[in-house]
């Protein structure tokens, strides 16, 4: 059995090679967001439909998240939020069924394979970027050209190691969304093979061969293979949402983490 791992639909564009199936997920992730944004502020009213008090109450678990960052806290919630919705929709996009659409011939020479968008280094890495240039910006903006006085403390040699460390905050955040999210696509793929393969009618008319004295009629071992087959990956799979949940909520919260560190008057 073969699997290959990391391969993408490849597109020149401007001279540039572009991961057009991870673009395309991006899109529609970022689709996705700004329709259910787009509808639950729309038409707001005073007593709230159920999708506006859905997002009146993730607005308020955001806002929750910068009461320690002092009175214009609450300007950072939008960034948040974003991020969150962003990549936990991202994160989910890669548990939909994208393989059906191998049964289109176009669609299957194209080289590559949909999955969630921030299984690919390129996403995370740029989300990861714009983390960095957000806490840098808050920080310069509440303390002026004094926020870069930390990179002297507590004394002038520690300069080189404090900028790294500003470096590698968002590097880590970029890793972690991304080794997390293409382990679980990796884990949920090798499985499905190995499941595919254990469980081939072949397989259980061998089994049955052997163990029960018989072989079963060949529609009755398809449907058994095709019922265990698509049972056994379930628990993966579940998991993998709760991963996709855990990694979204992580970065979001080691942003507001970043942002807070910026803006405190003693850092």
């Amino acid at each position: 059995m073969e699997f290959h791992i990391g391969k993408h639909w490849i597109v020149n564009i401007f001279g540039l090679e572009v991961h057009m199936d991870t673009l395309i997920t991006l899109w529609i992730t970022m689709a996705i967001v700004i329709f259910f944004a787009l509808l639950a502020v729309g038409n707001l009213k005073l007593i709230p439909t159920k999708i506006q008090a859905v997002f009146e109450k993730i607005y308020n678990i955001f806002l929750s998240l910068t009461k320690d960052m002092g009175e214009k806290g609450k300007s950072h919630t939008p960034i948040l939020m974003a991020l969150f919705l962003f990549i936990i929709t991202g994160n989910l996009i890669g548990q939909l069924p994208w393989k059906l659409l191998n049964f289109f011939p176009f669609i299957k020479n194209l080289g590559g394979e949909f999955a969630s968008p921030t299984n690919d280094i390129n996403v995370t890495a740029a989300l990861a970027i714009i983390v960095l240039i957000y806490y840098i910006a808050s920080g310069v903006k509440m303390k002026g050209i004094g926020y870069f006085k930390h990179y002297f403390q507590p004394v002038w040699f520690m300069t080189p190691f404090n900028i790294l460390e500003d470096f590698v905050r968002p590097l880590t955040l970029a890793l972690r969304l991304f080794a997390n999210i293409l382990a679980g696509e990796i884990l949920i793929m090798v499985l499905g093979g190995l499941i595919a393969s254990l469980l081939s009618p072949e397989s259980i008319n061998v089994f049955c061969q052997n163990h029960l004295g018989g072989i079963l009629p060949s529609g009755l071992v398809y449907n058994i293979s095709l019922f265990l087959g698509s049972l056994l990956p379930l628990p993966i799979m579940f998991f993998e949402l709760f991963v996709a949940f855990i990694q979204a909520l992580v970065f979001t919260l080691l942003t507001s983490a970043y942002i807070s560190s910026a803006v405190a008057k003693n850092h």
